[in-house]
């Protein structure tokens, strides 16, 4: 078990780190985690001896499988994660509107990829047209990662283009299809390897296929059909990290029959993964699983990259079967496969290309069915290296090509493309401010309503939202909220914001009547917890006066908004002046002991300002102890990006709280004096 431990540290530090390299080059991640694995495991440095590990840290096991049983163990659990997650993210709904068109594109990239794989490799091993390695081979060539080409759609908004549908939705055949071949082979390789199986009849491979096909159907429609009873039995659980526990549990327990039955775990998985995917619990199990992801994912890619015996290439002849294999099985046969259809379908040359070529990228998916082939003894250390080397090839190949062809501006169909019936509705509140609030009294509304919210994209503030048939996405933007639904939808969301901006005029009413902010104005500074603060940070000598002449709270601020200026213009005067003018409305920011604080966030600024006058005869700023106010600060900040505006604010009180500091400001003779009394007041809170 210690083995075990030390050996799990390892590969989550080794797949952090060569996946973070692989990414600065513009490669996948996997294939850093794939990198890594050949270099730590038993082939490489993980069998060199150490000291009190003699065998090294990644001791060579005997047999097929040269890492330790607990170690291969985790990297299956792995491949039921990932098979589960990518059937969660299987877009039922798409898939059956451009069932067609991506039928037909992945189909001819199977047809043509597998006779491709399977010929190559049959004639490499001398004629071996009913071998295992031959059908296993030929089936590596199958599987699409959409998750790499969905990346490079996604970076130039191409994702719900015809060709960008057309080839998620032929991924999603590939898959699908690959999946089901999975289990016609691992069966048909088992009779395969049986003594006298070269004479086997073909009724032996219609029965094989029945049967696997047969299963998938039945178990994908049992399980589609009864989602929402699945969906609301899990839901009574309430707690969202229990919900996921168990939604995994019954992919286990399914990927379990499926071994029983004698077909591979991860068709199980993904069966369970893609009944769920059109419930309202699919973003929240992706969004509980994702820690689990995170930790188990990187280990089977690593352990995958260990069973790789770099020794096994160095036989030229391997070498050149691997590379004929990678480039006209696994690309060129792929996207010939793939862009004729399309072809055929109405798209153009160019957006047949780009079909073609997203196509062509090779991922998790062929990596879990190579693992499958060498645990099950169906492959060879030497074809197993041929399988990642495909990958490796494909995947590195493809991306930049797709890329260059999207970034080129011609049509890439013949025909109109069909329209979303999807609507976006939005609500401009003109203020940054009450689009946070409102949002987030919206998605308390929501949750309250029993919706599922999954936070999509945090940058963007994205999130989607489902509840049974109900499913919306939610945009918070700079000073206004967008909603994407269905037409019939809006009259809902229409409801659903009218009834969030009562609620929050309830609670600001509420908030007015609270009798707490002159108490807390009179206690904002701590004694027992000073502040320091750089003043020279944010607060130039240009913006210092020592005799402001104003003589009314908006001429005060005027005053300080010219001192701004004279330091560095403002963006926009006009709306700077209008938001402190309209905080002042609000509540005076007159303290106590003869400092104000007038302050906003708005966005006539680009970044943080900070001006400071006095006035040693004292203004009236309707300060909360009726005194006339002699200091003045004036701070201003945006408010559509991150800044230490109350951090700023804490820094004035607390350095302006006791009496000495306030006489020394006053008695300053040179805004050099007054910034060293402001850093003498800091020092003293320090001490």
């Amino acid at each position: 078990m210690t083995y075990l431990v030390v050996e799990l540290a390892l590969i989550l530090f080794a797949a952090h780190g060569a996946g973070h390299l692989a990414r600065r080059y513009k490669l996948p991640g996997v294939m850093g985690e794939i990198g890594a694995g050949i270099l730590i495991g038993p082939h490489l440095l993980g069998s060199l001896p150490l000291p009190l590990l003699p065998r090294g840290l990644f001791p060579l096991h005997a047999g097929e499988i040269p890492v330790s049983p607990e170690l291969y163990g985790l990297a299956t659990i792995a491949s039921i994660i990932l098979l589960f997650l990518s059937g969660l993210e299987t877009d039922i709904k798409m898939f059956l509107r451009f069932a067609l068109k991506g039928s037909l594109v992945g189909l001819g990239g199977l047809a043509m990829a597998f006779g491709a794989g399977y010929a190559l490799t049959a004639i490499w091993l001398g004629g071996a047209w009913l071998s295992p390695q031959a059908l296993f081979l030929g089936l590596l060539c199958v599987p699409t990662s959409v998750g790499i080409t969905a990346r490079v759609l996604s970076e130039h908004r191409k994702i719900d283009s015809p060709e960008g549908v057309t080839i998620l939705a032929a991924a999603v055949i590939d898959d699908v299809l690959g999946i089901i071949l999975v289990a016609v082979i691992v069966g048909l390789a088992g009779v395969l390897t049986v003594p006298g199986a070269e004479s086997f009849q073909w009724k032996t491979v219609s029965t094989i296929a029945a049967q696997a096909f047969g299963m998938w159907i039945g178990f994908t429609l049992a399980g589609i059909l009864l989602s929402r009873q699945i969906s609301r039995v899990l839901k009574l659980v309430k707690a969202p990290s229990q919900i996921a526990v168990l939604a995994f549990g019954l992919a286990l327990l399914l990927a379990g029959i499926f071994e029983a039955a004698g077909l591979a775990m991860i068709i199980g998985a993904y069966v369970m993964g893609l009944s769920l995917s059109n419930t309202d619990i699919n973003y929240l199990l992706q969004e509980q699983m994702e820690p689990l992801q995170r930790f188990f994912v990187p280990i089977f890619f690593v352990v995958m990259g260990m069973l790789v015996d770099l020794r096994a290439f160095a036989s030229p002849q391997v070498i050149g079967f691997g590379l004929v294999y990678a480039l006209a099985g696994g690309v060129a046969a792929k996207l010939l496969g793939s862009a004729l259809p399309a072809r055929l379908l109405g798209f153009t040359n160019l957006g047949s290309l780009r079909v073609g070529i997203g196509m062509v990228p090779r991922g998790e998916v062929v990596l879990i069915i190579a693992g499958i082939g060498i645990g099950s003894g169906f492959l060879s250390q030497e074809l197993f290296g041929v399988a990642v080397l495909m990958t490796l090839i494909s995947t590195v190949m493809a991306p930049p090509l797709l890329e260059k062809t999207l970034k080129h501006p011609a049509r890439g169909t013949t025909f109109e493309p069909p329209r979303d019936d999807s609507v976006i509705t939005r609500f401009d509140f003109g203020s940054n401010r009450i689009s946070t609030m409102l949002t987030a009294e919206i998605l308390k509304t929501l949750g309250d309503e029993g919706f599922f919210i999954h936070l999509g994209s945090h940058r963007e503030q994205l999130y989607q939202i489902r509840k049974d048939s109900v499913f919306m996405i939610l945009q918070a933007v700079s000073r206004g909220i967008h909603f994407t639904s269905p037409k019939k939808d809006v009259t809902f969301i229409n409801n659903l914001v009218y009834e969030s901006i009562v609620n929050l005029q309830y609670t600001v009413t509420r908030l007015k009547n609270f009798s707490a902010p002159p108490e807390l104005r009179t206690q904002r500074v701590e004694e027992s917890s000073p502040m320091t603060f750089e003043w020279n940070r944010y607060l130039a000598l240009p913006a210092i006066s020592l005799n402001l002449t104003a003589t009314t709270k908006d001429g005060i601020i005027r005053e300080l908004l010219d001192l701004l200026e004279q330091e560095h213009p403002l963006e926009k005067r006009k709306i700077v002046e209008k938001d402190v003018l309209a905080r002042e409305s609000i509540m005076s920011t007159g303290m106590q002991e003869g400092v104000a604080i007038p302050h906003a966030r708005t966005s006539g600024t680009s970044r943080l300002r900070l001006a400071l006058g006095l006035a040693p005869e004292g203004v009236d700023f309707q300060a909360l102890d009726g005194k006339p106010s002699r200091i003045f600060f004036l701070l201003v900040s945006p408010d559509h990006e991150s800044s230490p505006h109350l951090q700023v604010l804490a820094a004035i009180s607390g350095a302006l709280h006791k009496e000495e500091a306030r006489k020394q400001l006053l008695a300053s003779r040179s805004a050099r004096e007054v910034m060293q009394a402001l850093l003498e007041s800091s020092q003293r809170g320090r001490a």
